[in-house]
């Protein structure tokens, strides 16, 4: 099993009136455009995710929608509150477990990404500072399935990167 693991692209800022509950902040027009460009490298690098799974706030599904249309057009999204800021990690790791994919895209927030990852990695004494910028991705490959602290990472990519392997 592998877990592609992505930040949200580049969403309205936090406190921003015309926001006033966090969960809509949307992605900005550059977020768009630059997570477009990224999600193409991705695609570049062969992710073939067989199922999408976002968390609910509206910057992570239009990220996971746009991942989507990039590399698997035509796949159902699952949303998945388990994803949000802040969320248990096993608890995650739960939602994710039952599945049978091979491989499985994963969107959500900072610093959840990046405590996730290292639980993935290192297991649940963890406490990753993986640099997660907004838009980058990481993959995550278990040998079986996924099991906290099981996991090894074959890359951790920021969205520069990620532009650059499209071509942009």
């Amino acid at each position: 099993m592998k877990l592609l693991i992505v930040r949200h692209a580049i969403a309205v800022d936090h406190g921003d009136p015309a926001y006033p509950w966090d969960d809509d902040r949307p992605l900005t027009p550059e977020g768009i455009h630059k997570f477009r460009l990224a999600s193409r490298g991705l695609k570049a690098l062969g992710v073939r995710p067989e199922r999408i799974v976002s968390s609910p706030l509206v910057r992570a599904r239009q990220t996971a929608e746009i991942l989507r249309d990039t590399v698997a057009p035509g796949l159902e999204l699952t949303i998945e509150p388990h994803l949000e800021p802040g969320a248990d990690f096993d608890a995650t790791a739960r939602v994710l477990l039952p599945h049978p994919e091979e491989t499985i895209a994963v969107v959500g927030h900072q610093p959840h990404v990046s405590g996730f990852t290292g639980f993935l990695l290192a297991g649940p004494r963890s406490h990753s500072d993986l640099l997660f910028k907004k838009g980058a991705a990481a993959l995550v490959a278990f040998p079986g399935p996924l099991q906290p602290g099981g996991g090894t990472l074959e890359w951790l990519m920021q969205p520069a990167a990620l532009r650059a392997l499209a071509g942009e």
